[in-house]
Order: C-alpha cells, then sequence, then structure tokens
C-alpha cells in the first residue's frame, strides 16, 4: 500500500490533512514503521523541538533521557524561550545526556543522497533543521528540528517524525523538492563576551547521534561536533 494524495502533505486544507495523516498510520500498520524502536515524542513546549529530537535519536540507541533533563544540563531555561537552540547546543546536550558513551555527527550542505544513505544504507535516523509547516499554529519563525525515518527517492518523498504537538504520532510525508526548499533555518548567536547576537544561517544541516567509536565514511563528510 502507498499513499499518493500528490506525494505530499503541504495542503491549506485541514479535512484533507487529516485524512492524509489517518492514511499514513495506516499505510504504516501494514508495512511497518521505520525504525520502530525509534519514540515518537511530543516535545513538552513550543521552544522543545531540538530536546524533543535528540531524546528521540538517543531512544533509538536504547537510552532513556528527557527533554527538560537536556535544557536543564545546559542551563539554558530562558535561552530557549528566546533564542531556541542551536546544532552546538544540541551537540552539547547528546553529549551531556549520552554520558561520554556516544557521538554527535553533523554535516551542513548536506544533499537528499546522504540522507538516502544514512536512513537507507546505515540504518539510522536523522536529524534535520528545518522550517517547519505548522499551518494556522505558525508565527513569525517557523525554525525547527524533525527527524527524517524514511527517504524515497524513487518515488520522490521523505517521512520525518515531528515532535510538534498536532504532528506528533505519525510520520509526516514530504515531496523531497518541497523539504529541500525548507531545509534550512536562521539561528541568533551571540559571540564571546557581545550582547548583541549574530543571524547564523544553516543550510541543509543533518546530525545523527552514534555510539562511541563508530564511524562514517569520508565520504559522506560527516564531523564530530
Amino acid at each position: 500500500m502507498a499513499v499518493q494524495l500528490g506525494q505530499m502533505e503541504i495542503n491549506t486544507n485541514k479535512t484533507i490533512r487529516e485524512v492524509i495523516r489517518r492514511l499514513l498510520a495506516l499505510e504504516d500498520r501494514i508495512r511497518g514503521v521505520a525504525f520502530p524502536g525509534m519514540s515518537r515524542l511530543r516535545q513538552v513546549d513550543i521552544y522543545s523541538c531540538g530536546p524533543a529530537v535528540i531524546t528521540m535519536l538517543f531512544s533509538f540507541l536504547g537510552v532513556k533521557t528527557f527533554q527538560k533533563r537536556i535544557v536543564v544540563s545546559l542551563r539554558a531555561q530562558k535561552k530557549i524561550r528566546k533564542w531556541g537552540m542551536s546544532i552546538k547546543d544540541l551537540a552539547r546536550g547528546a553529549k551531556i545526556a549520552g554520558k561520554g558513551g556516544f557521538s554527535f555527527w553533523k554535516k551542513a550542505n548536506s544533499k537528499i543522497s546522504d540522507l538516502d544513505a544514512i536512513v537507507n544504507k546505515y540504518r539510522f535516523p536523522v536529524g534535520v533543521e528545518w522550517q517547519g509547516v505548522f499551518y494556522e499554529d505558525a508565527d513569525e519563525d517557523d525554525g525547527h528540528y524533525g527527524v527524517i525515518t524514511r527517504v524515497d527517492k524513487e518515488r520522490g518523498y521523505i517521512r520525518i517524525a515531528d515532535p510538534f504537538h498536532k504532528f506528533a504520532g505519525v510520520d509526516r510525508r514530504f515531496r523531497i523538492k518541497d523539504f529541500q526548499r525548507r531545509w534550512w533555518d536562521s539561528n541568533e548567536i551571540k559571540v564571546g563576551g557581545t550582547s548583541k547576537p549574530r543571524t547564523v544561517t544553516d543550510k541543509r544541516m543533518m546530525f545523527v547521534i552514534t555510539p562511541k567509536g563508530d564511524s562514517w565514511p569520508k565520504k559522506l563528510g560527516m564531523t564530530k561536533a
């Protein structure tokens, strides 16, 4: 069974979106959900998509951690409400949560072929930083984190585990070309002791958590954070 409906989920019609979600849930029951060992979590508040994704990636590895614990470990309770979390923050949080037993890998300017290789060949879920699709819940900042769980280049779609409260539980589906247009984000980063942050744009950022000692082929261009 394969869900058609334009091979996408970006649709302003709420009823159609709900039909697609139900069909995707049915497909998962018949075909089997991707990475069944990974928990599909709901972020604890509107700011915590990053900690939610780190928690999901650790759940795939059999490690239990908690979103709020990650935030507290970084002493980021105030920061996350104003600025969210950067990739650097997530890497630090993963290091603390993993107690030194895991590596946080990242790559900017990634390609769909990189996602395809990691998901389908090496069998790891992949975190991404992107412009989320929130519809009526959208605000001035669409910056978001999610987990890529399927890449189907032949049919031209990806599935993404989205921790946003309306979407958690059933991996969303987008056309690759629609996702690629939204695969970026801008963060306000404080540099050194300056009080004024500067804007840093991450283009096509992806990240993976692996057991310490695992490595990636050099051609993938993954670096430890």
